[in-house]
């Protein structure tokens, strides 16, 4: 599953960057990701640099549990983030605020 989600992730990186490098360039934040039917992973952006990681970090920004078909269809751009959160469909503790930059950048990804 993290093979899968990483490359997933990385494309959407990869799209993003060059719509918002200057913004991405000076993040320090890390979010966990707990999926009940899958395995926990985390990403790190730090120094214009993304990485994904498995297992759990010690002290994340904010931390998402949702299932795998949740993410799956966030990732593919099939389910907005916000609506998967309104819906009771993914639940966010930590810096909710903080999870606005995952949004801008899968949404930054797919203009």
């Amino acid at each position: 599953m993290i093979e899968e989600v990483r490359a997933l992730l990385q494309g959407i990186y990869e799209k993003a960057k060059p719509k918002m490098g200057s913004e991405m360039a000076g993040w320090t934040k890390v979010f966990q990701f707990d999926i009940p039917d899958g395995e926990p992973f985390y990403i790190e952006f730090s120094a214009g640099e993304m990485k994904i990681e498995g297992g759990k970090h010690s002290s994340p920004t904010a931390t998402l549990v949702m299932e795998k078909s949740v993410l799956d269809r966030i990732l593919k751009g099939e389910l907005d983030a916000m609506a998967a959160f309104m819906r009771g469909m993914m639940k966010i503790t930590g810096n909710v605020l903080e999870t606005a930059n995952l949004r801008r950048m899968l949404e930054a990804a797919k203009e």
